[in-house]
């Protein structure tokens, strides 16, 4: 697997204020290539721009990377993987200082940019720098050993040795499989055969005490129960004819038992049946006389609404005649009263008749 760089975009980082690019593209187009200049004009910012993009850190460990005239630090790597296949990434950071000074990461992305269709693979620092991690197969520190030197560094990683150096030769040439991964399996193996070992050592140490006089006392021992085990079989015939021949009573007798248990139950239920017998008649008799006696409970229902409508026919007769009598006093007094006034008002009425012709004739 190998990694080659195609741009690199930066802003804010060390001595650039100004929004740099990098086109790697038309440097490896022509091979080998070098990057010259006075010192502090940018050449390790460069290197710093691909370890901040790709793990969220500078290759010389500095914790102050942002340019004294910024306040934020962007970068944008875009690189190409070849393998079996060949795939393209794009990882994008943006830094800020905060009010303490501190420099901390405010947003990271890596994209899949092998095809037209982009896809977003991760998000947040920590993500990004993992989804880097497996992408590369390289940790920082080999990254910085092996592809990105610091100046300085390169006699270190010629200095590495023991442990270090099979470390990173391992993880640069995916060879952990051979490794530690083999040797944990070995030592796996190992210990589940150590393991049978102990337990066929164990089993063995309960026949330390056998030998050819135990072994022939034993064999006699085996002659000897054989034997029992034959007269045992004899035994076992017989008593298996006995017991076929007694079971034929013992299920008889079960059967008899049985039989006897369900004609007690059948007693039972013949009682039962007996007063289920006398409840039907009572209930056929009960139904002969039913209709007779909702026909009178029917009429006594008839006759008390009669008698109600009864008795407020009397109240209303009573009233009536209160009415009446109410009236027929008044009436008396009416024809008294007519008695009295009438030959008064006759005179009246003459009198009127007089005043009436003389108006008339008045009149005309």
């Amino acid at each position: 697997m190998k990694m080659k760089p195609i741009s690199l975009k930066i802003k804010g980082l060390n001595s650039f204020i100004e929004e740099q690019i990098i086109d790697f593209k038309r440097l490896t187009d022509k091979g080998l290539f070098g990057i010259f200049g006075p010192t502090g004009s940018g050449k390790s910012t460069i290197l710093d721009g691909i370890t901040l993009a790709l793990y969220g850190e500078v290759s010389r460990k500095s914790s102050n990377f942002i340019n004294t005239n910024c306040n934020s630090v962007n970068v944008v790597y875009h690189f190409q993987i070849s393998g079996a296949k060949i795939k393209k990434y794009t990882v994008e950071r943006e830094f800020k200082r905060d009010k303490s000074g501190n420099i901390r990461s405010k947003s990271a992305k890596i994209l899949d940019v092998t095809c037209e269709a982009v896809e977003v693979l991760e998000e947040g620092a920590k993500n990004v720098t993992a989804k880097c991690k497996e992408i590369i197969g390289l940790e920082l520190d080999d990254f910085t050993r092996t592809v990105v030197l610091p100046q300085g560094k390169f006699s270190d990683f010629l200095k590495l040795e023991g442990k270090d150096r099979r470390n990173m030769l391992e993880r640069l040439f995916n060879l952990q499989k051979y490794g530690d991964n083999l040797s944990n399996k070995l030592i796996g193996e190992i210990k589940g055969e150590r393991q049978k070992y102990n337990i066929l050592q164990g089993e063995l140490k309960g026949y330390e005490d056998i030998d050819n006089e135990s072994l022939k006392l034993k064999e006699e021992r085996l002659e000897l129960a054989l034997k029992n085990k034959e007269n045992i079989e004899k035994e076992l015939i017989v008593i298996e004819k006995e017991y076929n021949e007694n079971s034929v009573i013992w299920n008889l007798q079960e059967e008899l038992r049985k039989s006897e248990h369900i004609f007690k139950e059948l007693k039972l239920k013949e009682k039962e049946n007996n007063i289920k017998e006398i409840k039907i008649l009572k209930g056929e008799s009960y139904l002969k006389i039913k209709p007779y006696m909702d026909a009178r409970d029917e009429t006594l229902k008839q006759y008390n609404i009669e008698n109600k409508k009864l008795n407020i026919i009397q109240k209303d007769t009573e009233n009536i005649k209160v009415e009446k009598e109410k009236l027929e006093v008044l009436l008396k007094k009416a024809i008294d009263k007519k008695e009295n006034e009438l030959p008064s008002l006759k005179i009246k009425k003459n009198e009127l008749m007089k005043l009436w012709k003389k108006q008339k004739i008045l009149k005309s």
